[in-house]
């Protein structure tokens, strides 16, 4: 055992035999480019796609992610007491919705008709309907959108925006809106401290 004991630090010390110490260069050869060239947060050397939106949400090949939004639009046409006669100066109203259904080309629009209170339910009804087959065709013949995205809805006197028996409830009340349904993708946009959502 004394042996063993005598021996230890000669195993020891032997350990720690001069060795050839290799040192670094002073200098490492850059193989990748490392820059940021549109500023998303990846560098060139995994860059996939170049010229990213700036502050838009990539993935680790620095790809913009996409999201879904529901977009509405608001159309408010109105009409003369028992007529469904579309006004000329509301087709600058039509050429906002037409535009922006041509650049969201997945979109579909419900044209809701309303009448006010003035005369029977059942003829309502039916006068709400025409305003909305108006502002539907107007859409369809003189815009240029294809029918199997517009459809038009009679609400008669059902929905109105003013429950009241004055001139200027029912004026209010009889009109055409439009509801946009459908969504579209859109670049995903990274959380800043300015971010409202």
């Amino acid at each position: 055992m004394k042996t063993y004991a005598a021996l230890l630090p000669f195993i020891l010390l032997a350990g720690c035999a001069p060795q050839d110490v290799i040192t670094m260069q002073d200098v490492s050869p850059q193989e990748n480019d490392l820059r940021d060239l549109d500023f998303d947060g990846v560098i060139k050397a995994r860059e996939k796609c170049v010229e990213t939106l700036i502050g838009a949400a990539v993935n680790n090949d620095g790809c913009p992610k996409d999201k879904s939004v529901k977009q509405s639009f608001k159309l408010d046409v109105k009409f003369p007491n028992n007529s469904a006669d579309l006004l000329p100066r509301y087709y600058a109203k039509l050429e906002q919705l037409v535009a922006f259904m041509e650049e969201q080309k997945e979109a579909t629009v419900t044209i809701e008709g309303h009448a006010s209170k003035v005369g029977s339910s059942a003829h309502n009804l039916v006068l709400s309907q025409q305003r909305a087959d108006a502002v539907a065709q107007a859409l369809v013949i003189d815009f240029g959108i294809s029918a199997s995205r517009v459809e038009a809805v009679g609400y008669g006197d059902t929905e109105p925006l003013i429950d009241d028996n004055s001139d200027f409830a029912h004026e209010t009340n009889r009109r055409v809106m439009a509801t946009l349904s459908g969504s579209y993708s859109t670049t995903d946009m990274r959380w800043t401290i300015f971010t409202s959502e």
